[in-house]
């Protein structure tokens, strides 16, 4: 029986300035990094792991969605906005919570949500 996802590794064009993003921007806590030529980067998100891999050129086909809990949404989404973080949709309200999205430098939408 499969019972967790972990780790979830995005796969990117543009490495640095996504690392940049996820540890910058959003706050991300880097544990392990390969060294060049590997492009790979883990971050520790308290009892799971989101990596980025990096080298892949063009454009992926179909969506990616990538979803972060925050406690504060509206906190958050404004830290992000201040850092010059796209924001893609301001956060809405749905039955389960509330949810924003952001945009990572290779075009990733990134939901910000919060229950």
């Amino acid at each position: 029986m499969i019972d967790k996802i972990d780790p979830v590794i995005l796969a990117v064009n543009r490495f640095d300035e996504c690392v940049a993003f996820y540890k910058d921007k959003l706050g991300l806590n880097e544990t392990h990094r390969e060294s060049p030529p590997e492009q790979f980067v883990t971050f520790n998100l308290g009892g799971s792991e989101f990596s980025l891999h990096g080298g892949f050129e063009g454009k992926k086909d179909g969506p990616i969605r990538i979803y972060f809990l925050t406690a504060d949404i509206d906190e958050e989404i404004a830290r992000l906005k201040k850092s010059g973080v796209k924001i893609v949709r301001p956060p809405a309200r749905f039955s389960w919570g509330w949810l924003a999205t952001v945009e990572d430098p290779d075009g990733n939408e990134i939901g910000i949500y919060q229950r």
